[in-house]
């Protein structure tokens, strides 16, 4: 009798250990499919940190390019070629590192704020096409490239609100003040040249500052699976 109920005693010990083992890992594989199922801002602003990433990049590459055939002559080919190389290296680095970090979030709070998103992203980019032709008819057509700037800015600050993300505030404040600066203190090719270069240069560290976000929530081994498990 004895031997029985000892060995009875030892069957329950033996399965809350055995649960305790199991536990952390079904943990650990659900958390990268569970992204859809976080607070629908916080994939959001996941997903806005890649795409928007991306649109960032491209934009970076836009005004590099500008402000390359500025410049003109070797100087502007040499900042052309570094450009080139920048970006694709952050196209690159973002390929590699968030893939599969951010899926589009589903349910009616992820709609309503991509929805949010989707409606400043397009009053952006009207904006962005509209400013140029009202500088041009008022006869300020160097103010082209920093009427453009000026729009991105109102969208990082929106895009911060509504789903967090700190470092876009003083981005967007800076795209705001800096066309506003440059106008007032320069004119002709040197304005082109300093509006391309320093919407270039924050949009791009902008952008990779981003994907190194997401690239620490992806897990590099068991040892940090069980760290972002806790």
């Amino acid at each position: 009798m004895t031997i029985k109920s000892e060995a009875a005693n030892a069957m329950p010990a033996k399965s809350e250990a055995a649960n305790a083992m199991t536990t952390p890992l079904i943990t650990v594989t659900a958390e990268p499919a569970a992204i859809n199922g976080a607070a629908p801002a916080a994939a959001w602003s996941r997903r806005v940190r890649r795409i928007g990433g991306f649109i960032q990049a491209a934009f970076a590459a836009f005004w590099l390019g500008r402000a390359s055939l500025a410049i003109g002559g070797r100087t502007g080919d040499v900042l052309l070629a570094t450009s080139a190389v920048a970006v694709i290296g952050v196209f690159s680095y973002a390929i590699k590192v968030t893939a599969g970090l951010a899926p589009r979030p589903a349910g009616p709070e992820a709609r309503r704020i991509e929805r949010s998103v989707t409606i400043a992203t397009v009053i952006e980019l009207v904006a962005a096409f509209v400013l140029p032709v009202v500088v041009i008819a008022a006869g300020r057509s160097d103010w082209v490239l920093p009427s453009i700037v000026i729009t991105i800015g109102p969208l990082l600050l929106w895009l911060d609100h509504l789903v967090h993300i700190p470092r876009y505030r003083p981005v967007g404040w800076a795209l705001i003040a800096g066309p506003v600066i440059l106008v007032a203190t320069m004119s002709g090719s040197a304005l082109a040249v300093t509006t391309g270069l320093a919407a270039g240069v924050v949009l791009l560290s902008t952008a990779a500052a981003g994907f190194h976000d997401l690239a620490e929530l992806r897990p590099t081994g068991p040892a940090g699976l069980s760290a972002k498990a806790r």
